[in-house]
């Protein structure tokens, strides 16, 4: 709190939409302007539009939000009555979600969260006073509360469901485009007016919580034991984080929540569906990211119902090679074509849907394919099976923000001959432009046959 008693003290209440962030700005704001503090105005915008934004894209809730002025400074109360607690979420530096928290940080002297209970929680900051403690001080006081480890309530009835064989680095990728698309979908949905949309984004949000909240804390612990390693071969850049080997990944769910991943499935079906369509600004989801959150989804559905762990089977199955959704229809690409085609060394060219739409003859002559039968199919056909996943974790984290680690780098990296056998390789990977739409081309040179 800061000072003593407030001097004023207002509240206003607003529905779960996405205009409500910009309304609670503006009434934090012309409280700040009515009584001569225009100095915390900038502050306090950025503030009130992170936390009341978390609010509506994470408790699906109406939000209060009240604000005590006195003698020393501000304090900004937002109340939800979704009783799941914040929790820091673990993004690369390019994400375009979940640095909420650190904007707070950065921008006030303290903040923190209030549990309610089951009548949900009120998260707070205070700008003004006396010196507050630093954005890294502050980020470290939320770890060290634990905020958000016990986000969704376990309980007696809880039962322990194991994702055998979870594919750490695959489902991070597949986590991040899942909540690119719930946190559009959201927004979407609040313009359309979708009645039941709040109690689905609320349930979807709840299982997301329950599968990443447990995945964080084992990776956490698995990197300080030094039980990780890297996706890609050693000496390459990789955008993607060490992860275990083998993972067995048991969450603590209770058997009502079987609900709750069924509509995680349903909205993000909705949401990609709205992606298709391109009403979202995100792309689709990759194959291999549907069927990794499916299979997720469906083991702890299968398994509250009494049903035995089915590992999963991973990304080498040869249904992930041919591009079979309509996700996949090909876009018309205003390039010259010719740039692959034409060139007498090995070259393939690929769109955003990751699938195959050019190669070189030479190319096609060394792995052993027609060109006629690899245009069309997908990149991974040329991929090794044990690189399959950390290649869609790679390039979904791409379409999602835009990150190019191995655009321009020269890299050594084995190629699936159409009979087994592989040989490895020099790439040189390029984006072009067509018609809008990136395409990237793959410069290869034979090095050596496996």
């Amino acid at each position: 709190m800061v000072g003593s008693a407030p001097l004023i003290e207002r509240t206003c209440e607003f529905d779960p939409v996405a205009l409500s962030a910009r309304e609670a700005r503006a009434f934090v704001r012309g409280l700040l302007q009515e009584t001569g503090h225009p100095e915390w105005v900038e502050a306090c915008d950025l503030a009130v539009s992170e936390v009341v934004t978390n609010a509506l894209l994470h408790a699906h809730t109406r939000i209060e939000v009240t604000a005590r002025l006195n003698g020393d400074g501000l304090r900004v109360e937002v109340r939800d009555h979704n009783p799941a607690l914040p929790s820091p979420r673990s993004y690369d530096h390019q994400a375009t979600t979940g640095r909420g928290m650190e904007l707070v940080a950065a921008v006030t002297s303290s903040f923190g969260v209030q549990s309610l209970g089951a009548e949900g929680k009120i998260v707070w900051f205070c700008i003004g006073g006396t010196e507050g403690a630093s954005a890294e001080e502050l980020l470290d006081q939320w770890d060290d509360e634990g905020w958000g480890d016990e986000a969704i309530p376990t309980g007696p009835s809880s039962v322990t469901v194991l994702l055998e064989c979870m594919p750490a680095t695959l489902w991070l990728a597949a986590r991040q485009h899942h909540d690119a698309l719930l946190r559009e979908v959201t927004f979407y949905w609040a313009e359309h007016l979708r009645d039941d949309s709040a109690r689905d984004l609320m349930l979807a949000d709840e299982a997301r919580t329950i599968i990443s909240g447990t995945l964080d804390r084992v990776l956490a612990a698995a990197r300080e034991k030094g039980d990780t390693v890297t996706p890609l071969p050693p000496g390459h850049p990789s955008p993607m984080p060490d992860v275990p080997v083998d993972l067995n990944l048991e969450l603590s769910v209770r058997p009502e929540q079987a609900r709750a991943f069924a509509v995680l499935q349903d909205v993000l079906d909705a949401a990609e569906r709205l992606a298709v369509a391109d009403l979202l600004l995100m792309r689709p989801g990759l194959p291999e990211i549907v069927a990794v959150r499916d299979w997720a989804c469906q083991q702890v559905i299968a398994q509250l119902g009494g049903s035995p762990p089915s590992p999963w089977s991973g990304a080498h199955d040869d249904r992930f090679t041919v591009a079979v959704h309509d996700r996949d229809e090909p876009d018309a690409l205003t390039w010259d074509s010719r740039l692959v085609t034409e060139a007498t060394v090995g070259a393939v060219a690929a769109d955003e849907a990751n699938r195959i739409v050019a190669v070189s003859r030479s190319l096609a002559d060394e792995v052993g394919w027609k060109v006629s039968d690899l245009v069309g199919r997908r990149v991974v056909t040329l991929v090794p099976h044990r690189h399959r996943e950390a290649h869609v974790a790679g390039f979904s984290r791409h379409l999602t923000t835009g990150e190019a680690h191995l655009l321009g780098v020269p890299l050594d990296l084995p190629v699936l001959r159409a009979d087994g056998s592989e040989v490895i390789c020099t790439f040189l990977i390029e984006q072009v432009e067509a018609g809008g739409a990136p395409v990237y081309v793959a410069w290869i040179t034979p090095v050596a046959a496996t």
